[in-house]
């Protein structure tokens, strides 16, 4: 089988993202009200002054929640 046919079997992982504008504290909630309802501790993956960057399993994938205060953004992204 060739690079492209293997390339081609691989089975495509979807990813969605979406883009909020909101203040870091108030991103910073999200995480804590989105740890509450699934009933779980969100992974950090990185934790800054400025930013932090989470993970929660999911059964079907994992939602990362990423905090940014320059950016005055939340950016949640769903992947299988």
């Amino acid at each position: 089988m060739t690079a492209i046919g293997i390339l081609i079997s691989l089975p495509t992982q979807a990813v969605e993202s979406q883009a909020v504008s909101m203040s870091f504290e108030a991103c910073l909630a999200k995480i804590r009200s989105t740890a509450a309802q699934l009933g779980m501790a969100p992974i950090n993956i990185a934790e800054t002054n400025d930013l932090r960057m989470v993970r929660f399993p999911t059964s079907d994938g994992s939602v990362l929640i990423t905090c940014s205060r320059p950016d005055g953004k939340m950016v949640v992204t769903k992947s299988d």
